[in-house]
């Protein structure tokens, strides 16, 4: 789609400052919904020299001798007007096979290894990867723009979907690093699209990197990432 043509119907335009690079460590607790709990760890990335960048997560949960990696998210692609342009998205999640989620800037679709199916690409459009790191572009370019509901359509698995995200408001994290002053941003579940809610913590002072996320799955299970050390890395300017 040409920079210079109107959004599709209902999708807003933002302003977006991404956030420079840097690693996360994070710890992972993981309530099932039988009320069983885990512990782990994860590792975030995000890195971009202001044309191109690369994200990725890899979250786990420790069993007595071992380490067992819940999911492994990967993605790729190019920095554009209207933010993060994925190209390529990876998910492997635990016990099952690897999926790709492929973005065709120039056919205009979103289309799926595990999938037949097509979807027009839309402004803005993004993957799980990405999300928080979108999110946190779109705060730091104008944080006004969180006065309304933040709509982007997401890639991911089989399907591309438009998530809704609604401020919640400011609220303080104890973490690792000490007490981080964050904005709390909602993604409530919507029947017939996805049926798990997705909550994630942006750091304002902290150049509005993500410093939790939390998936609340319809079972009831619930699984947070808290950030315990940010390193910041070199953006290749």
């Amino acid at each position: 789609m040409p920079v210079d043509a109107a959004p599709p119907q209902g999708m807003r335009r933002y302003k977006v400052n991404l956030p420079p690079s840097a690693s996360f460590d994070m710890d992972v607790a993981r309530v099932d919904a039988d009320g069983t709990k885990w512990t782990g760890a994860a590792a975030m990335t995000w890195h971009t020299d202001g044309s191109n960048y690369t994200a990725s997560v890899e979250a786990g949960i420790s069993l007595l001798v071992t380490r067992v990696n819940l999911l492994v998210m990967r993605s790729t692609g190019t920095i554009d007007d209207f933010g993060i342009a994925p190209a390529t998205g990876t998910q492997k999640r635990a016990r099952r096979a690897e999926t790709a989620t492929h973005f065709n800037r120039d056919a205009g679709t979103i289309t799926f290894s595990a999938s037949e199916r097509s979807y027009p690409l839309m402004v803005g459009a993004q993957d799980m990867t990405t999300v928080p790191f979108q999110l946190g572009g779109i705060g730091r370019a104008d944080v006004n723009q969180f006065s309304s509901d933040i709509d982007m359509q997401v890639g991911e698995d089989k399907e591309a979907n438009i998530f809704r995200f609604q401020l919640v408001g400011e609220e303080e994290l104890e973490t690792k690093m000490g007490k981080v002053v964050t904005w709390h941003l909602s993604r409530p579940p919507r029947p017939g699209s996805y049926s798990s809610r997705l909550d994630v913590w942006l750091a304002p002072g902290l150049n509005w990197y993500p410093i939790q996320l939390r998936n609340t799955e319809a079972s009831g299970a619930l699984t947070t990432q808290t950030v315990s050390k940010i390193t910041m890395t070199e953006s290749g300017k």
